[in-house]
């Protein structure tokens, strides 16, 4: 079996996993919940805006600093976004777990 058939088997076998179900599913509530969806497209557009100013050295305006921060805010008092950071973090669990056994057995 080839490096990328296992690659595809672990794959499939952290997709049975409650963890990927349940990012899954969280990840659907926030697709019908407009009030999650606008945060999201809100903050990643402060965030673009803000590293983009970072990267080119420009000062960035502290409103749109102000902006940024009361949308985080926001996002982690939306149920649903909480919903899903939680799902995030479990899966991120997940993963991690994944990454270490592999490190593991690469560097015994």
């Amino acid at each position: 079996m080839s490096l990328e058939e296992k690659a595809k088997e672990l794959a499939k076998e952290v997709m049975k996993t409650e963890e990927y179900a349940n990012l899954n599913s969280a990840k659907a509530r926030v697709k019908v919940d407009p009030n999650a969806q606008d945060i999201i497209n809100e903050l990643k557009s402060e965030q673009d805006y803000i590293q983009r100013s970072r990267l080119e050295g420009k000062p960035v305006d502290n409103d749109r600093v102000i902006k940024y921060q009361t949308l985080q805010k926001k996002a982690i008092e939306n149920v649903t976004l909480q919903r899903l950071f939680k799902a995030q973090q479990e899966f991120g669990r997940v993963m991690q777990k994944v990454n270490e056994t592999l490190d593991k057995e690469l560097f015994k």
